[in-house]
């Protein structure tokens, strides 16, 4: 099923793996597979817009993959904003040399799963984490031969217990993390469905009140998964990328003069600036935590 996309957009694992870290091109044709609401798709660039199939309805599924990869967003809006903020250029030529990405809409329970398993983790690592936890409790699907199993709901984890978590050597306590906040999805004390509707600091503020969710893990899963453009979420990667603008910033020392600069110059768009600044690096030895 064929779905356009407002331009510019282009589809590339490199920007797909480093925001949703399960998509795969198993073939090396151009055709990338991965779950979208609960079910399998591959997906192609195909003229001004993408290809999709489903192992499940595409004219029912057509919405919501439409919704995930933003194919509406008028991101020639946002290109422009950020050429005209920056001043020193780097803005205007990381655009052009990533100008088809956009920032994904993802499934908020997977995503924030995902990046609490991120943390001193490369993009290989952390893929093989959430496929395990996926593999193990959620629902395989097939499609072409191709076979990935659907993110199990957190139900499903509290059922499985926090015992049983920490035995998948998930590594630095995830196991048990990620059952508390399963925990408190399944009893009612947290709905991320309605944090979308939070202020950004407020959404941010509740997610870095848990174990283990600090502000990075936070501002990524409020850029990619809550709506919150604004979120400008900060590893080792968009670090180094600062010291373009700052030679002196130390990530460990939260530059506070340089972070109101960051806020203060892109402002709203501030999620795609470091997600352009993040594309800019290359992978770290240690992960990008």
């Amino acid at each position: 099923m064929f779905l356009r996309a407002v331009q510019p957009f282009k589809l590339e694992l490199e920007w797909l793996q480093a925001q949703a870290f399960r998509w795969s091109e198993p073939s090396g044709d151009g055709w990338y597979y991965g779950v979208v609401h609960d079910s399998l798709i591959r997906v192609r660039n195909s003229g001004d817009g993408i290809e999709f199939e489903s192992d499940a309805s595409d004219e029912a599924l057509a919405p919501h993959v439409s919704h995930y990869f933003r194919l509406d967003q008028d991101i020639s809006t946002v290109h422009q904003a950020l050429r005209e903020a920056d001043d020193t250029g780097e803005m205007g030529r990381l655009i052009d040399e990533h100008r088809g990405m956009r920032i994904l809409r993802q499934d908020r329970w997977e995503c924030l799963v995902a990046y609490i398993c991120s943390q001193r983790n490369k993009v290989a690592r952390i893929a093989e984490i959430v496929d395990h936890l996926a593999k193990s409790y959620g629902v395989e699907h097939t499609l072409r031969g191709v076979r990935r199993s659907a993110f199990p709901a957190p139900e499903r984890l509290v059922a499985a217990g926090e015992a049983e978590l920490e035995e998948l050597g998930l590594g630095l306590s995830r196991g048990r993390r990620i059952y508390a906040v399963a925990r408190d999805i399944t009893e009612g004390h947290l709905n991320l469905d309605e944090l979308p509707r939070f202020r950004y600091p407020q959404a941010r503020g509740l997610l870095t009140s848990y174990e283990g969710i600090g502000d990075k893990i936070a501002d990524c899963v409020c850029l990619f998964a809550l709506d919150k453009p604004e979120a400008f979420p900060i590893d080792r990667r968009v670090a180094e990328a600062l010291k373009r603008y700052d030679k002196t910033y130390n990530r460990g020392a939260r530059n506070a003069r340089l972070m109101e600069w960051v806020r203060r110059t892109f402002g709203e768009n501030a999620g795609y600036a470091s997600q352009l600044l993040f594309m800019s690096q290359p992978e770290t030895p240690a992960g990008d935590a």
